[in-house]
């Protein structure tokens, strides 16, 4: 599922050099425009703190790179300058990485990173976003221009999130810092690094590159920035329009309130079952479903819902030997499950 993935990390390790020496200098370089907005790219983890390793080449190296794509492309913008919190494989502080942006004066930190899930079965994009007033309604703005973009690459949307840590702040230290300091931040899920509907995205440079690009464009048209040679222009374009919200967005922790299945069709020669699933949730949008021949001990790959909807209807495969019933399940924004009842296929 993987070959050649291995291959590519002495590549990856050379490029970062070259890109790294035609992004910029070092630590702090700037773009140079007049007026600048400015703009502080995190790249996740670092040193000691590999990030995600399921695969031989560690997520910092991957952030890295993309970091260094993102900012080659911003910097084709007007109006922009940009800085990496570090620009080196070492260790950094959370704190240190806001404190830098506050140096600055960032107008915005974007922390890049890379995902898997323990299951290995989630796939797609995400954005975490502050979970209070202005800093919320800027995080889920800029983070709904991220997830446009990597949806026109063909990853999966998982939306925009918050997650509230023990002590009722957000849980997540960048965005806890950044927010402590007043700059907007969110943290940037590109993909997940162990599943195959994703994994082809991080396979070379140019997918790498890609993922650079499409953050560099997310930012641009945040921000409404013009290409320098005039080719690219977001001067006109409105990103979403987020209300203020009166209090903290609690992240969801709680399962869609049912899901049923009703069979519409069976044939017992083919093994093909046709299922109308209708399913609720109303603290946040459903995302994927899957199915079960044996009572839930597993499961098939999980597929998207039809986003907006509660009803859909699914035809699905079952396979041969004896299975005489069929379970569906249905997941939510936060990956939180519930089972249907089971279907008699006889």
């Amino acid at each position: 599922m993987f070959r050649g993935v291995k291959k590519i990390l002495a590549l990856v390790l050379s490029v970062t050099a070259v890109v790294g020496s035609i992004a910029f200098g070092g630590q702090g370089s700037t773009a140079y425009a007049a007026d600048p907005v400015v703009v502080v790219i995190d790249p996740g983890h670092g040193g000691e703190n590999l990030g995600t390793d399921y695969l031989p080449i560690p997520e910092k190296l991957y952030t890295m790179q993309v970091a260094l794509y993102m900012k080659e492309e911003l910097e084709q913008y007007n109006n922009v300058t940009v800085y990496l919190t570090h620009t080196q494989d070492i260790d950094m502080d959370l704190d240190e990485r806001a404190e830098f942006a506050k140096s600055v004066n960032a107008d915005f930190l974007f922390s890049l990173h890379f995902n898997m899930s323990i299951s290995h079965e989630l796939y797609g994009s995400e954005v975490w976003v502050p979970s209070t007033g202005m800093l919320y309604s800027q995080g889920y703005s800029a983070g709904n221009e991220f997830l446009t973009q990597f949806e026109q690459l063909g990853l999966f949307n998982r939306g925009i999130k918050t997650r509230i840590g023990s002590k009722g702040t957000d849980y997540y230290g960048i965005i806890k810092q950044c927010s402590l300091r007043d700059i907007p931040a969110v943290i940037v899920e590109h993909c997940h690094v162990d599943h195959i509907n994703d994994v082809a995205n991080i396979q070379s440079q140019s997918k790498l590159k890609a993922l650079g690009v499409c953050d560099a464009t997310a930012v641009a048209r945040y921000f409404g920035l013009e290409k320098r040679d005039g080719s690219v222009t977001y001067k006109d374009y409105a990103p979403l329009a987020v209300p203020v919200p009166e209090a903290r967005v609690y992240n969801d922790t709680t399962a869609p309130l049912y899901l049923e299945a009703k069979l519409l069709n069976y044939n017992s020669t083919s093994r093909y079952a046709t299922v109308e699933l209708a399913s609720l949730d109303n603290e946040s949008p459903l995302q994927y479903y899957a199915f079960s021949t044996d009572n839930g001990l597993t499961w098939s790959t999980l597929q998207p819902w039809d986003k907006g909807q509660n009803r859909m209807t699914v035809t699905v495969n079952i396979g041969h030997g004896k299975k005489d019933t069929l379970l569906f399940k249905v997941m939510n924004l936060y990956d939180i499950a519930t089972n249907s009842n089971p279907i008699s296929l006889y």
